[in-house]
């Protein structure tokens, strides 16, 4: 998962998206790194694609929890697998689909030839060593969760007073020979394949790993681009083609973003000429309609947004003012007064384009009702003379949730104030659950299933933010991926949201349709995005 921030109108899958961001992109991650035929030469200009970004928070792929980093990520590194069109496994480095005889024990061949733009090889050993990186507890990687069902993961934990962990290598992880990469899960998953596709499981040369903070800053990557310079913090990340990639070239030369911070956007840069994928925000939405026609691509996302709470606190810890909250918010006005009526209203975790979508979990909860909803929060011990603090990184995002505020004030009879940091200090502070109040938050898919629109965010992963447990949510989780094929795994995991919608440590709002305006510089018919990653593809994408 990754977290997204909004003004985003083009936000990533990818992990937890959490409230609204500065830059006015969405959904710029690499879609495809797949193997198959190079594209044709780039036709436009200097053969320079010019993009907006956030300020990343990392680019160490398994430490990359949100969409800014994401989004250069995908550029910089390939993995074992990525996703096609339809959702499905596609290999890069991988020569074919995980496989498994019981979905506990898996093996995966590595493609010969391959390796880092630093020149050292890829094989399976180089899987081992870099999930071990991953894993180990001493490193902190938010994407450690993702291998939390491969055996040995636990050992590899710290104690719960900081204590050493007990092992150093993921027993579960073994090269067979030096290109055969054997993964023992601790209990059968059929789901598990679904995730090696995401960018946690990209690889990292032995030069990386033995100098993390510098490949931070100066990634020594495998993928189709290769950072040209350094990461210049708050100002741009530069990328060339790198012709060393042996899976699908894109035809596209050089790729430069420029990063943008507090309330400023791309969308001004873009009608300047100086970017040329953008999307607007919602107030200059029906004018870049007009002004753009048919170079501007709408599309249906899985991208899913909603208020969430910080279960953590005592005000918030009962269900029942979480459940007044949303009950008090007009959901279907909200989105027409905001986005033009254009997006969906949310009414499940899971959006409709993710395998294992199940329509309205959330039930009453999500229908609007503010008679209801003050009848049930006077019921609680919600104290009444609070000042509600709404949270939420800076950029368009703040009018947002101030209307979404004024909703609550008018249906509640409470006061609020908005509470604003920048998109890298909010994150860090909704990590460590240091969020006083309620919080704009969305999340697009790292993968293709309805549990990671739960499990990492809800579960015991890195990405609860909410401090939510639920008991008979995690066994219904535990049982889904257990089940013995996908079809039965996705009837539990349709059990385990009716579960978490009852508890609501997040009210669903609604679910985004992307608005992205393409320049002169890009050609039209190159343009697709995944429909159900909402990720561009760069691979395919060309400058005209």
């Amino acid at each position: 998962m990754r977290t997204t921030n909004y003004g985003d109108s083009m936000v990533r899958n990818k992990r937890v998206i959490t409230a609204i961001s500065a830059v006015a992109l969405a959904g710029l991650g690499l879609a495809a790194c797949g193997s198959g035929d190079g594209g044709s030469s780039s036709g436009g200009g200097d053969g320079t694609l010019r993009l907006g970004n956030s300020e990343p928070q990392n680019l160490i792929p398994p430490n990359v929890q949100e969409t800014a980093g994401g989004d250069v990520v995908d550029l910089l590194y390939a993995g074992l697998y990525t996703y096609d069109m339809e959702g499905n496994l596609e290999p890069v480095l991988a020569e074919d689909v995980p496989q498994s005889e019981d979905n506990k024990v898996w093996t995966i061949k590595v493609g010969e030839g391959h390796t880092f733009q630093n020149g050292e090889a890829i094989n399976a050993d180089t899987f081992v060593k870099t999930w071990n990186y991953a894993v180990h507890g001493d490193n902190a990687n938010y994407g450690a969760s993702f291998f939390k069902q491969i055996d040995g993961w636990q050992d590899m934990q710290l104690g719960s007073d900081g204590d050493a962990a007990a092992a150093d290598e993921l027993s579960g992880v073994v090269a067979l020979d030096e290109y055969t990469l054997e993964i023992t899960l601790s209990d059968p998953w059929v789901g598990f394949p679904v995730t090696l596709g995401y960018s946690a499981f990209m690889p990292l040369a032995d030069e990386c790993l033995a100098d993390i903070d510098a490949c931070n800053e100066t990634p020594i990557g495998n993928g189709p681009y290769q950072i040209d310079g350094k990461w210049n913090h708050n100002q741009s990340i530069h990328m060339d083609r790198w012709d060393g990639f042996k899976g699908t070239q894109p035809s596209i030369e050089r790729i430069e973003f420029k990063i943008y911070t507090g309330d400023a956007t791309a969308w001004p840069d873009f009608e300047a000429g100086k970017i040329d994928i953008a999307a607007p925000n919602a107030e200059q939405y029906e004018v870049a309609k007009n002004t753009y026609g048919d170079k501007m691509f709408e599309d249906e996302t899985a991208q899913a947004w909603g208020l969430g709470f910080p279960v953590y606190d005592d005000v918030f810890s009962d269900p029942d003012v979480r459940k007044a909250f949303s009950m008090a918010i007009d959901r279907q006005a909200y989105i027409d007064g905001l986005f033009q009526g254009r997006y969906t209203v949310a009414n499940s975790y899971a959006p409709a384009a993710i395998p294992g979508h199940l329509d309205n979990t959330c039930g009453d909860a999500c229908s609007f009702d503010p008679e209801a909803a003050k009848d049930l929060l006077a019921t609680t011990d919600f104290p009444m003379d609070k000042t509600v603090e709404l949270w939420v990184n800076s950029g368009p995002g703040e009018d947002y949730l101030k209307v979404l505020g004024d909703q609550l004030s008018a249906n509640l009879g409470i006061e609020y104030v908005l509470k604003t940091l920048e998109w890298p200090d909010f994150l860090t502070k909704k990590d460590n659950r240091e969020l006083t109040g309620p919080f704009l938050t969305g999340w697009s898919p790292d993968y293709p299933l309805s549990q990671n629109y739960m499990e990492p965010l809800y579960g015991g992963g890195p990405d609860n933010d909410f401090g939510y447990h639920g008991e008979e949510f995690e066994q219904l989780l535990a049982e889904g991926n257990r089940a013995e094929d996908l079809e039965d795994a996705l009837v539990k995991y349709q059990e385990a949201e009716k579960a978490l919608a009852a508890d609501l440590p997040m009210a669903p709002i609604w679910v985004t349709r992307t608005a992205t305006v393409i320049g002169d510089n890009v050609d039209p018919a190159s343009f697709q995005r995944n429909p159900i990653l909402g990720t561009i593809d760069f691979t395919a994408l060309k400058l005209g």
